[in-house]
């Protein structure tokens, strides 16, 4: 039932809101180079509209599989893939706990901003790095947990119990009051652009499923898989309260 509820929940979030693709790639590059994907085979778990997909296809990857619960994010992925002509590249509907590949499947697998939205976020990274094969990369981005974690719970636990057809506008309207407030008093610029402060409030607080993370939690339990953390942003977001914080990490 829970997954069900994200999947509809995404199928108005990536139908309706596109991330710039320019701003994504800057973006993606912080932590991959078109040399490091050249040839590989990707997993892009989690691929909303496709974007990532797409970005990795564009630079020299053998092949791409993204993946997602929300038919709707799908059908926009589909259409991106067909802007871009790319035959590198395929979108496909499953549930991240029972991945549909065999172990050791894949030389990258990106999850960006999904684990956090499973019922068992634990169970869906022990998956992603069953179908990683030795000497590959994952890339996780993880809600952060800080000690206002539990306004930001509250907050969303009210809204999402409004009836569905009002989330829109009502993410409409806090965008249009928070948006100073995030213009005065950010801590710093976000690391990925290129996405309407609007969508980020719907993502943020109307989803059906959010789980939040201390970066020592991840940064142990990859260890003790026998990763080598190669990179670590502590927070992507203008606030510590509402970012992700992301490990890039090595079997």
């Amino acid at each position: 039932m829970n997954e069900k509820k994200v999947s509809r929940f995404y199928d108005v979030v990536w139908t309706e809101y596109i991330p710039e693709y320019q701003k994504s790639e800057e973006h993606w590059r912080l932590f991959y180079s078109p040399d490091e994907v050249k040839g590989k085979r990707i997993l892009d778990a989690g691929c909303g509209t496709g974007i990532f997909s797409i970005i990795f296809a564009r630079h020299g990857a053998d092949e791409v599989i993204g993946l997602d619960i929300s038919a709707g994010s799908l059908t926009t992925a589909r259409k991106l893939k067909e802007n871009f002509n790319l035959n590198n590249v395929d979108f496909h509907q499953a549930d991240m706990l029972h991945l549909p590949f065999p172990e050791e499947s894949f030389d990258v697998v990106w999850a960006w901003g999904t684990v956090h939205h499973t019922i068992d976020p634990w169970r869906a990274m022990e998956e992603l790095i069953r179908v990683l094969k030795p000497g590959g990369s994952i890339l996780l981005a993880v809600y952060t947990k800080t000690k206002i974690t539990f306004i930001h719970e509250i907050i969303r636990k009210l809204l999402i119990r409004t009836p569905r057809i009002t989330w829109q506008p009502l993410s409409k309207i806090m965008a249009f009051f928070l948006w100073p407030v995030v213009a005065i008093f950010k801590k710093r610029e976000k690391s990925r652009q290129g996405e309407k402060l609007e969508e980020l409030i719907l993502d943020w607080y109307f989803v059906p499923i959010r789980h939040h993370y201390y970066p020592q939690e991840i940064k142990s339990f990859l260890e003790k898989k026998g990763f080598t953390i190669e990179k670590f942003l502590p927070a992507s977001g203008r606030f510590d309260s509402t970012s992700n914080f992301i490990y890039k990490a090595r079997k």
